[in-house]
């Protein structure tokens, strides 16, 4: 049994009847070499054989009563695969705009809590047959982006000739606890709680002076980290002044001011859509090459560049810049605890006030840039998650406040959609002999931010996958069409710039 941390809860009680805290991928496959390849028996077989290699898949929640703490996981001993894996199919021809169709409304719906927080379906018909997608998915409260490139590489293969061998394998599971054993850890954990929030002040309030080089807050850390006298001060002393081996989460730092409110920057309904595209990752590199801006910059200027053009066309383009929150992973690279949420977040302008492309990407630059430099002078490694202090019971019913109120609708959002840009996995990967083509992320949205672009590359491609509240943006496949509108237009500016 497992307790969840205070950034993994956060993707639960941020759920409402209209936000919810799922996530998913959709991965293609081409099958006109590959008879069985990718199918509904392979994908079945497969989980059945990395069973014990999916912990993510295996797990469901315990709560404690009455919100008291923070929920549990356990390895389910109701674990049903036939629940979880579902098949589906699109009419001929099987169009993008019919495979969008079918994800959203397979997103619009929330994952049930009383199972492994999970969904996988295998979607057949797409390009007049052709081809077959996978979509997974699975709540954030047990995965982040590295972390599901992660599952992804578990479930597939590197080698071509790879197929199951329907062979089941072995894992425990667990006794689900009673609500008594439950409120008595809760009462455990109670007890050690002002302790911790002193270890994790005086860390913050050293961090600052490392990074401030201010002598008196240093001073002032110390101060606080002279506990009582006797045995039970030493043991104190020591825990306080402990500099390493600590679980911690990261917060993002705050913007000066509010963003400037956009069609999608309302309450959103629980309604999806769904819209993909790919473009050559050659061609990102090209205008990073020309300009001297980092990878993540480029993408970042051509959803800018692309937000720009949508607005103009809706007549809804603001004065000030819009603000996207750009995640940003954690993870080290000996981090043990794989299936957790390992992210931070930066706020960085847009530039969608310039109408030259070049310009605009020079101005996303320095904002993140300077982004990146706020984010270092933070304390983010000693910020031990401060949601571990509030029960979930109060967190899920400010939510849900949030909602009732619809205070996304009065007020300026502190940014107006997450960009996120995830690697993807290096070598090609197959299904049982089908090769994966294309890798799109299906991300999620709440209230306030009704729109949401993340980016995952594989091998030559860059997929995107654009997703929003269904009323807020109708037209979400325009900005497929302006996103590449806008990569030939900031290519094209920048190969000129260069040859000049």
């Amino acid at each position: 049994m497992e307790q969840l941390t205070g950034v993994d809860a956060s993707f639960l009680n941020m759920e409402t009847n209209s936000v919810f805290g799922h996530v998913s991928a959709m991965y293609t496959y081409d099958v006109t070499d590959a008879p069985g390849g990718a199918s509904f028996e392979a994908v079945r077989a497969a989980i059945l054989e990395r069973l014990d290699d999916l912990p993510v898949f295996r797990r469901r929640l315990v709560t404690v009563p009455l919100g008291l703490d923070l929920p549990y996981w356990i390895e389910d001993p109701d674990f049903d695969i036939d629940f979880h894996l579902r098949h589906h199919a699109v009419p001929p021809p099987g169009t993008p705009e019919q495979v969008g169709e079918v994800v959203s409304r397979i997103i619009s719906r929330p994952l049930d809590r009383s199972r492994p927080l999970w969904e996988f379906y295998v979607i057949e018909g797409l390009d007049n047959g052709t081809r077959i997608a996978h979509l997974n998915k699975i709540h954030h409260s047990t995965i982040d982006g590295k972390s599901g490139a992660t599952l992804l590489e578990t479930l597939l293969s590197p080698d071509p000739n790879d197929r199951p061998s329907h062979d089941h394998a072995v894992w425990h599971p667990d006794r689900v606890p009673t609500d008594q054993e439950l409120l008595l850890r809760t009462a455990a954990e109670y007890i050690r709680r002002p302790e911790k929030f002193i270890r994790l002040t005086v860390r913050t309030l050293r961090e600052i002076a490392a990074q401030t080089h201010v002598g008196s807050v240093q001073m002032l850390a110390d101060l606080i980290a002279q506990p009582m006298p006797g045995p039970v001060g030493t043991v104190l002393r020591q825990r306080l002044r402990r500099t390493h081996g600590e679980v911690v989460d990261r917060a993002p730092a705050l913007p000066p001011t509010a963003a400037p409110r956009t069609p999608w920057n309302m309450n959103i309904t629980p309604h999806r859509r769904f819209a993909y595209t790919t473009i050559n990752i050659d061609d990102a590199k090209a205008i990073r090459r020309a300009t001297g801006a980092t990878f993540n910059d480029v993408v970042m200027a051509l959803c800018g560049l692309t937000l720009r053009k949508y607005l103009i066309k809706k007549n809804a383009l603001p004065s000030e810049p819009l603000i996207a929150l750009v995640p940003v992973s954690t993870r080290a690279t000996d981090e043990s605890s794989t299936y957790q949420n390992r992210v931070t977040g930066l706020l960085a302008e847009l530039g969608t006030d310039e109408d030259d492309p070049l310009a605009l990407l020079g101005r996303v630059q320095t904002s993140m840039s300077r982004a990146k430099t706020n984010l270092q002078a933070i304390p983010a490694a000693t910020l031990q998650d401060f949601t571990q202090f509030a029960p979930p019971v109060i967190a899920a019913r400010a939510m849900r406040m949030y909602s009732r109120l619809r205070i996304a609708d009065r007020l300026n959002p502190p940014f107006n959609l997450i960009i996120s840009n995830v690697p993807g996995p290096s070598v090609p990967l197959y299904s049982s002999g089908a090769e994966m083509k294309h890798f799109f992320p299906v991300s999620t949205i709440a209230d306030g931010q009704g729109l949401n672009i993340t980016v995952q590359s594989y091998l030559g491609n860059l997929d995107f996958g654009f997703v929003s509240c269904r009323e807020l943006i109708p037209d979400l496949w325009d900005l497929v069409e302006l996103l590449h509108e806008s990569l030939d237009e900031m290519l094209t500016a920048a190969t000129t710039s260069a040859a000049q």
